[in-house]
């Protein structure tokens, strides 16, 4: 039986005007964000705790201001140690300052495990391969650096260094500077090389009189300017920065390369909690990791690529093991015993 002509017109236009309307789930979903929207205007700001340079967080702020120009950002930088004792200490105090906590994926794990994070499954960590984000939403990463050897291209020669064993070299005795932070990167090189193996030669890799600092960046600028002739857990993004900007500094891509995890998520008593959903729902987005991206950090959605290509193509990276974080404290005595000895 064949349907009269205006009555199949009109059911053709209801079934396009239904399929034009969002599902009961998406409908909720905008519902949602148009609440939390309302709450973060009341809110007005946040509290970000996080390691961004200054100029990288105000290009990032400014971008999610003119998202969202209600929301005042107030951020408070420092190394991700000094971020953990911080907020561990203000913690016990039972004072809860942050909002929105940034930090290097050791300190960052140990935040976790003492419930300091909140579970806020963000609609943009979908997007995030397994492993770069937790299942119950405390934490996705923001972004990763791999860490590297670097150097001054006036004082090493191209293929002078090709492995970590090669910074054993009497000549670099004293021409070496390393962050007084890489517990992480400590861990890691235990577990790529072997416990017993790892800690002889971070024994005598000590031996060489390193001279510590605090911040990638900052390292990064002294290797440039020849202040040290090699830089020892270097952010390879950073050095291709430099090199941009014709800096005579190279890395070495040695097997393997550690990658670090830098972890995002809300305070569990954050006293602004939409809008720290909105600020990190922006971080965690396309448009957010664009402008993470542009500051030389490697992103984990897939439909952002790092600049450039170079920093992650013929490299061999190891995902940083934050299970390892679970004997923090140890690791951190051991780092700072066996390097305390020859630093200077």
């Amino acid at each position: 039986m064949q349907l009269p002509r205006n009555l199949l017109i009109l059911s053709v236009a209801m079934l396009l005007y239904a399929s034009a309307l969002p599902s009961s789930k998406e409908a909720r979903a905008q519902t949602d964000q148009s609440k939390i929207i309302e709450m973060a205007k009341k809110e007005g700001e946040i509290v970000f705790y996080g390691g961004f340079s200054v100029s990288d967080v105000a290009q990032f702020i400014q971008r999610f201001n003119a998202k969202y120009p209600f929301i005042k950002v107030n951020h408070l930088r420092a190394g991700a140690e000094k971020i953990m004792t911080r907020v561990l200490t203000e913690r016990q105090a039972g004072k809860h300052t942050a909002d929105v906590i940034q930090l290097r994926g050791f300190p960052a794990h140990v935040l976790v495990d003492k419930g300091v994070f909140a579970k806020y499954l963000s609609p943009e960590s979908r997007v995030y391969p397994k492993g770069f984000k937790d299942p119950e939403g405390r934490w996705t990463t923001l972004y990763v650096q791999t860490s590297v050897i670097a150097y001054n291209t006036n004082a090493v020669r191209p293929g002078e260094i090709k492995s970590w064993e090669d910074l054993l070299n009497p000549k670099w005795k004293g021409h070496m500077l390393m962050d007084r932070e890489e517990t992480e990167w400590f861990a890691n090189m235990l577990e790529v090389m072997g416990k017993e193996r790892g800690l002889k030669y971070m024994h005598h890799l000590a031996d060489q009189n390193l001279s510590f600092h605090e911040g990638h960046s900052l390292m990064a600028q002294l290797i440039a300017a020849g202040e040290r002739k090699i830089g020892i857990g270097l952010y390879a993004p950073r050095i291709e920065d430099l090199k941009a900007k014709r800096a005579p500094v190279e890395w070495v891509r040695t097997n393997p390369v550690i990658g670090l995890l830098y972890l995002g998520g809300i305070a569990e008593k954050a006293p602004h909690p939409n809008a720290a959903k909105l600020f990190l729902d922006f971080a965690l987005s396309r448009e957010g990791q664009i402008e993470i991206s542009r500051s030389r950090r490697i992103s984990m959605r897939p439909d952002v690529k790092p600049d450039p290509p170079g920093l992650v193509e013929g490299v061999n990276i190891h995902p940083s093991n934050l299970e390892l974080a679970r004997g923090y404290d140890k690791l951190y005595k051991d780092f700072q015993n066996i390097f305390a000895k020859g630093s200077h």
